[in-house]
């Protein structure tokens, strides 16, 4: 392997649709050129011709990643060992895909973690395993990490792969201090999430605009699931949370899908925003738009920085919001958001929790970030280059990683 060109293969992610997705890929790229700039990027992807479309720019390339299919020998023994309450996970992942490659990075975000109902997948940690086992090094990217606790098993497992793994990069504390908890300490560095990198450039002006507040809202129907409500009660109890936001602040509303997935609507923010747009009384709908066009990381950054706050549950909205120096509240469904926001802000004050988001509680955040918006802005115009540059804290580590393989 030359010193300036490794391959480099990046696996976890459901696909780009995601725009956070799309951040942490082109963020990705953007760290490992810095110091590797002809290096060997790949991108396993579910959706390659998706992908590849919106990608257009980066110079990932990008492959299939070749699942097992719903009819496959593991696949039928795995839901039949669940008929008789025996959980499986098998791996999913062909071991083709470590062919030439001298690192995998296990991109996605928070995708070690339990789903909303306490279960959990071995999948990827099990191909992790495989590649170590190989001798290529396994990297858990930008990550945030558990908690595991309401699965003891879960948390065990987790553990003892955790510890195993080459290096694991920490997007933000609660991260870094529950890996203390289970003993995981010397293969975690902190680091900033990729995509705080994208569209550095974009920033908002920092000047209120003269015709009144805008407020830009990111919901989603994933969130839901993390809540004690039906997704009816939810979509209805946001529409009056927005509804009271209006009245009290007589504010415009930009709806802003950060999520859009046409084959699978209960990850897909657009249809979600249309739901609760629609469950709003006629007349406020005039001070509400709906950011309806699929436009990417980029271009939803673009109207990011049009608002004078956002309110954000998809946790990359909040990060491309607070990148382009909008003050952000971000709306918690786990504790990843709380690390966040004191990573960010170096405080809780801008967090509030799913089942939080009332009208009260949202009007006495937002008046409190109303009160403070020119001291906010500022700190953000200090604090993001400081954040962006955590960003490329791991790519010695990396690097290193990646000579002392190769000597």
């Amino acid at each position: 392997m030359s010193a300036k060109s490794p391959r480099v293969l990046l696996i976890g992610i459901g696909g780009v649709y995601n725009y956070g997705c799309e951040a942490i890929v082109r963020g990705t790229e953007a760290i490992i050129r810095k110091e590797y700039p002809e290096a060997d990027i790949v991108y396993a992807s579910k959706r390659p011709s998706d992908d590849q479309r919106r990608l257009e720019g980066s110079k990932v390339q990008i492959i299939q990643r070749g699942m097992l299919s719903r009819y496959s020998v593991k696949n039928i023994c795995r839901k039949l060992l669940s008929l008789c309450d025996i959980r499986w996970s098998p791996m999913e992942d062909s071991l083709k895909l470590l062919k030439n490659v001298d690192t995998v990075l296990s991109i996605g975000g928070d995708i070690y973690t339990l789903h909303p109902k306490g279960n959990y997948s071995l999948s990827l940690p099990k191909f992790g395993n495989a590649a170590q086992k190989r001798g290529v090094p396994y990297v858990l990217w930008g990550a945030s990490v558990g908690p595991f606790s309401d699965n003891p098993r879960a948390e065990m497992v987790f553990a003892r792969h955790l510890k195993k793994l080459s290096l694991i990069t920490a997007r933000e504390s609660a991260t870094v201090e529950y890996l203390r908890t289970l003993g995981v300490r010397d293969n975690v560095v902190p680091c900033a999430d990729p995509a705080f990198l994208i569209a550095s450039e974009i920033k908002a002006s920092h000047t209120q605009q003269c015709n009144g507040l805008t407020i830009g809202i990111n919901l989603s129907p994933l969130s839901t699931r993390y809540t004690k409500y039906s997704l009816e009660d939810s979509i209805q109890m946001q529409a009056n949370t927005i509804q009271g936001i209006i009245k009290t602040f007589n504010a415009r509303i930009i709806l802003i899908p950060h999520v859009v997935c046409n084959f699978n609507e209960n990850d897909d923010d657009l249809r979600y925003l249309q739901r609760v747009k629609g469950a709003i009384e006629p007349g406020y709908q005039d001070k509400i738009k709906l950011l309806d066009s699929d436009a990417g990381f980029v271009g939803v950054k673009k109207e990011l920085v049009k608002c004078d706050l956002v309110v954000a549950a998809r946790m990359h909205c909040a990060i491309n919001a607070l990148a382009a120096h909008v003050p952000t509240i971000l709306v918690s469904y786990s504790r990843k958001a709380v690390g966040m926001c004191r990573y960010v802000y170096n405080n809780s004050d801008w967090v509030v929790s799913l089942d939080e988001f009332l009208p009260d509680n949202i009007s006495w955040k937002v008046t409190r970030l109303i009160d403070q918006i020119e001291k906010t802005r500022g700190y953000l115009a200090k604090r993001i280059p400081e954040i962006q540059q955590d960003a490329y804290r791991p790519v010695q580590i990396l690097k290193e990683m990646l000579e002392g393989r190769r000597g």
